[in-house]
């Protein structure tokens, strides 16, 4: 499958195939939608988040301004526009923490990426239609908590866009994508994510999967989260030298072999 035809594909059939459901629309009108893959990379790296964010406004009510208000859909995953919310200038942070938390301290090109969300659709929180309540939209409900069920079904489409990128490494980022991905406990989960390179076989093939922590958790900075100097201090130097070790054309054959 060519990458347009499963762009295609996804757009039309995804919602449906994973039970989303078809109705839901922003507070605007604006329909949830579908988060194609648009930064397609062939034949390097994967990085796969647990699901897309969206654009939050402030909403002017006679009430009062009801700030962090999910309106419209980013362009892509890990976008990194800027936009005018209704109050003041906002950037995605899902594409500036990709970058910075991540990438560089991997040893990883934005470029030589292929990047992609598991769950392909943005998910309500109960916090974001208390707010739409306050607006008198109610035709919604919280979908946050089916996250898994959502990630589940999903999988074949993720399946399709490892086939197609042939990546030599796939990099999770965060607890519920390894659990998903592997579908295995979370306290499992947790281990995974140490930076190691982990075979694990897809549509008879077996792949180079590395799970580290999602940038979310590395930019909570408390003493409390030990995660971002676990990264710092091990498992992203353990992830750099394994995308090193395993890079094509950067080892020996024989190491190399069976990774397309």
């Amino acid at each position: 499958m060519k990458v347009q035809n499963y762009q295609r594909k996804c757009y039309h059939t995804y919602k449906s195939e994973i039970g989303y459901p078809e109705h839901f629309t922003y507070i605007g009108g604006c329909p949830v939608k579908v988060h194609i893959p648009i930064e397609t990379a062939l034949k390097k790296v994967m990085i796969v988040d647990a699901y897309p964010s969206a654009k939050y406004f402030t909403v002017e009510t006679p009430e009062g301004k009801i700030p962090d208000t999910p309106m419209e859909d980013h362009n892509s995953p890990f976008s990194t526009e800027t936009y005018f919310d209704g109050s003041r200038l906002r950037t995605n942070l899902s594409g500036q923490e990709l970058n910075e938390v991540i990438l560089d301290k991997i040893g990883v090109k934005r470029e030589d990426c292929w990047l992609t969300d598991l769950v392909k659709v943005f998910l309500f929180k109960p916090r974001h239609l208390k707010r739409y309540r306050k607006l008198g939209k109610t035709d919604i409900s919280p979908n946050r908590h089916k996250f898994m069920e959502y990630a589940w079904a999903s999988l074949p489409f993720l399946h399709d866009e490892i086939e197609i990128c042939k990546p030599y490494v796939v990099i999770l980022l965060g607890q519920e994508v390894v659990q998903a991905f592997f579908q295995i406990s979370a306290a499992k989960a947790l281990d995974y994510m140490n930076g190691t390179v982990r075979k694990f076989e897809i549509r008879g093939r077996k792949r180079n999967i590395i799970c580290v922590p999602h940038p979310g958790i590395l930019m909570k900075k408390t003493s409390k989260n030990r995660w971002p100097e676990r990264f710092e201090g091990e498992i992203a130097l353990k992830a750099r030298e394994e995308i090193k070790r395993i890079r094509p054309g950067l080892v020996e054959p024989a190491q190399s072999e069976g990774i397309d």
